[in-house]
């Protein structure tokens, strides 16, 4: 079984969600995996370019990496044995697709906001998916 994680950012569900998958992939004995997409920077960088408003050129690259940093350090937190964490800067639906293109999970666990387009992302990719709030 193979089991990825979905996050959006790294608010208070991003500890709960990491500790759902934990607890999951103890319990199937699965294969686990972290994407994290931050729509919100992606959008803000595509903004800053239309508007002729360049943001800092390591702005992206920096916040992937805090980003990062503090996923891993709650991953460590809560004893979680190594996995592979990809962090990107993109859109939510592109983003997700992109990495279902290499493999496609038996579950899928969102650590997000739901909104209507994440209802719409869910019902294109017909995965088994959970919602944490």
């Amino acid at each position: 079984m193979e089991i990825l994680l979905v996050l959006t950012d790294s608010s208070a569900e991003c500890g709960k969600a990491l500790e759902t998958l934990k607890d999951m992939g103890e319990k199937f004995s699965a294969v686990m995996g972290v994407l994290v997409v931050l729509e919100d920077l992606y959008k803000l960088e595509k903004a800053s370019v239309s508007l002729g408003l360049p943001i800092p050129k390591d702005t992206v690259p920096e916040a992937k990496r805090r980003i990062l940093d503090r996923i891993q350090n709650i991953w460590r937190h809560i004893g979680g044995p190594d996995i592979g964490m990809e962090v990107v800067a993109g859109d939510l639906k592109e983003e997700v697709f992109r990495r279902l293109k290499d493999r496609r999970p038996d579950l899928i666990i969102w650590g997000c906001a739901v909104t209507s387009s994440l209802c719409r992302v869910i019902d294109e990719i017909e995965i088994p998916s959970l919602i944490i709030k």
